[in-house]
């Protein structure tokens, strides 16, 4: 079960270039949560318990068409541990299927 999340409810309080960057490339590139989405939900019908977000991105940028952006990456890392806590607030009943480890903005 799904729960509509917004970007601000899961990233209140973290401001950053890091999150602002996050926040464009999210709204401008929406396919990318859905792939990152549909990769993670394969590995959970499959049996896993825990699963490597670095993982789920590398097979999303491998189905990702299109040129580099902005950036000059694809999809930037520093962008994977936002789509995990994205997830885990969307579907809380997943929370730890990514090990992961607190943000700058966590620490504070």
């Amino acid at each position: 079960m799904s729960n509509q999340v917004t970007l601000d409810d899961v990233f209140s309080g973290m401001d950053g270039s890091i999150t602002s960057k996050f926040y464009a490339f999210h709204n401008k590139y929406p396919e990318v949560y859905i792939k990152f989405k549909n990769i993670t939900f394969k590995a959970i019908k499959k049996g896993f318990e825990n699963y490597g977000a670095k993982g789920v991105m590398e097979l999303v940028r491998w189905h990702t068409a299109g040129p580099t952006k902005e950036d000059g990456f694809k999809i930037n890392n520093n962008y994977t541990s936002y789509y995990v806590r994205l997830f885990e607030k969307e579907f809380p009943q997943h929370e730890g299927f990514f090990r992961k480890r607190k943000i700058k903005q966590e620490l504070t």
